[in-house]
């Protein structure tokens, strides 16, 4: 099960792009697999006739993917959706809208524009992920909804209407228990070796890879990537992989009744028993009591 480093197409503007998922149809297992982008990502979950509930995932945060709720999610952090089901109907439909930022361009819009300067202070709390307040929700709906059909500058009208929405949600909640700073300024020699380190974990986490091993593949000393994890990803390069192999961990678990000590195995932990400790203490559960969550 191949983790997703996605790539967000921007079709209207390079700086975001808006989309709606409509869902009209019974579905079985719709899942958005663990994954993470460079971008900042709004993403709100209509659905007034409770057809299609889900489960969102957020590093070591879970929580509802249902009507009314709505979620921020920083650059860099590691996000799945699930649901085991949708009975949705033309009559009875569901649906999600998204709209992902460039981070570059918003911290360029603030020097620009001072008027917008409290959008940096909302930018650094959703590093660590926001759950919208359900006010929220009900104004940035009707902005959302069909925004991917507008002109450019209708658009970025919306955007910004959006942004200072978000920046008066006092009431929005902070939802992991360590926050992913992952910002770098595009053509910049080190946004590269980044890439190239993500995209290693992506393709290695399920063997037992060592710092060595990304270095040869980057071809730099030791001192210089645990410098650029610590620099750019908040983390050392070993909880890093860590992290990254518990969420896929999580996937997993979600998708397939694979006894626990598999799922161990298939993501690299080579002990079970230090697979549970690192699993719960991440988490706050078992792995066990976590699949039952999505039984």
């Amino acid at each position: 099960m191949r983790p997703t480093i996605e790539r967000v197409h921007k079709a209207v503007s390079p700086s975001w792009h808006f989309a709606d998922y409509h869902c009209i149809e019974p579905k079985i297992g719709v899942q958005c697999g663990w994954h993470y982008h460079d971008e900042i990502e709004l993403v709100l979950y209509y659905d007034p006739h409770h057809v299609a509930p889900g489960k969102i995932i957020i590093d070591d945060y879970v929580g509802e993917a249902a009507h009314g709720y709505a979620y921020l999610t920083g650059p860099g952090l590691p996000h799945m959706l699930t649901r085991v089901a949708s009975t949705a109907t033309p009559e009875r439909p569901s649906s999600s809208h998204v709209l992902w930022l460039d981070q570059s361009w918003i911290q360029s819009l603030v020097v620009t524009v001072p008027a917008l300067s409290a959008v940096s202070d909302m930018l650094v709390r959703a590093n660590k992920g926001l759950m919208l307040s359900k006010a929220t929700f009900d104004a940035l709906y009707p902005l959302m909804n069909g925004a991917s059909q507008l002109k450019p500058a209708a658009q970025f009208v919306r955007v910004v209407e959006i942004l200072m929405l978000l920046c008066e949600d006092k009431s929005a909640q902070t939802l992991t228990s360590r926050p992913f700073c992952f910002y770098v300024a595009k053509d910049t020699p080190i946004l590269d070796k980044l890439e190239k380190a993500q995209q290693f974990i992506a393709d290695n986490y399920n063997a037992q890879i060592s710092v060595q091993d990304i270095c040869s593949h980057l071809h730099m000393s030791e001192s210089s990537v645990y410098r650029m994890f610590e620099k750019h990803f908040d983390d050392s390069f070993s909880d890093h992989l860590k992290n990254y192999r518990l969420g896929k961990a999580c996937e997993i678990l979600v998708r397939s009744n694979i006894p626990v000590s598999v799922v161990a195995e298939r993501v690299g932990f080579s002990n079970l028993s230090n697979f549970n400790r690192q699993f719960k203490t991440a988490k706050g559960m078992t792995p066990t009591e976590f699949r039952k969550l999505f039984g």
